[in-house]
């Protein structure tokens, strides 16, 4: 069947519903945002990843002209927080701050009702940043000589936020690196994890500066040093795990925006646009980059292609720091 379009030129039924339907589109991300917008995080609040989304999402939601809510979903590294997303389908309401496990999951999780790499789509990472490594207060450790000898004595125990985080990363890092014996506690969220530390539930762990640092103030963590290849402008005073003696030793964790694959990618560049706008306010950069986080913001393309890229490397990794997910 063809229909009159155009004055005299005539179009398939079906090229008009085309252009009906991408018309409809437009419409409707000219409109978009027109209600609140839910951000996921897979950590509890006082978490880095909770911390981040709560810096960036109220000024979001000023330059989006909706607010911007936080919901914090719990436990398997930020997968559950991730499977809502991916289920709420793709009208851009929702999106998640997701970290480091997100590359790291298709390669610990294999019974997953959805796929972690080819279900999302990256709107942009916001910053990078080391983690510093971490004994109680009370803790006899002073160094990291004095954990390596304690680990000739007993096997340690070392926290994190969770199978496949930053801080079991880089607790595997030091296993393999050291030679010691070692033993991975997950809890749900860096939070619990130094408050295991401080409560002396676990020996060490490797944890956000940005959770670690107003503990160590209060006198409850014990700093010993920080992943990244140079000392952190946050934490000058404290040494990094390659001065330390441990010459391969760096770790960066990520943390970004991610909405579901299926989002229209005009929607996907307006939170992106609004995104950019907000890493450029002066208050918002400096409490990004008070831990001594480096602010990214790199284009949906890149980002994707970040995502992809990261989780090929980690399949490999995986196995050969015998990492195994539920």
């Amino acid at each position: 069947m063809y229909w009159p379009c155009l004055g005299k030129v005539l179009l398939p039924l079906s090229s008009v519903l085309v252009l009906l339907f991408s018309s409809l589109a437009a419409i409707g991300a000219e409109t978009y945002p027109n209600r609140p917008i839910k951000m996921l995080v897979g950590a509890t609040p006082g978490a880095s990843s909770d911390t981040y989304a709560r810096i960036i999402s109220d000024q979001l939601g000023k330059v989006l002209g909706q607010p911007v809510v936080i919901d914090n979903k719990t436990g398997a590294s930020g997968l559950i927080a991730m499977g809502g997303m991916v289920q709420t389908g793709a009208d851009g309401y929702t999106m998640q701050l997701t970290y480091t496990p997100h590359t790291l999951s298709p390669a610990l999780f294999k019974k997953l009702s959805f796929d972690p790499i080819k279900d999302v789509t990256g709107v942009t990472m916001l910053v990078t940043s080391p983690l510093v490594l971490v004994v109680g207060q009370n803790s006899k450790v002073k160094t990291i000589k004095d954990l390596l000898d304690l680990a000739k004595d007993r096997p340690l125990n070392f926290g994190s936020a969770g199978i496949g985080s930053g801080g079991h990363l880089s607790g595997e890092m030091l296993r393999l690196e050291t030679h010691i014996k070692t033993s991975h506690i997950p809890y749900r969220g860096a939070a619990p994890a130094a408050a295991a530390v401080v409560a002396g539930d676990v020996d060490f762990a490797f944890v956000a500066q940005i959770t670690a640092k107003e503990l160590a103030i209060a006198n409850k963590l014990r700093i010993l040093g920080v992943t990244s290849k140079t000392r952190s402008p946050a934490l000058p005073q404290v040494p990094t795990m390659q001065e330390l003696g441990l010459k391969d030793f760096e770790f960066l964790n990520w943390f970004g925006v991610v909405m579901s694959a299926k989002t229209p990618p005009e929607i996907v560049k307006t939170v992106y646009q609004g995104i950019l706008e907000v890493l450029k306010i002066p208050s918002v950069r400096a409490r990004l980059t008070d831990d001594g986080s480096d602010i990214i913001g790199n284009s949906p393309e890149q980002f994707t292609a970040f995502i992809n890229s990261d989780a090929v490397k980690w399949s490999s990794l995986a196995a050969q720091m015998g990492l195994k997910g539920d």
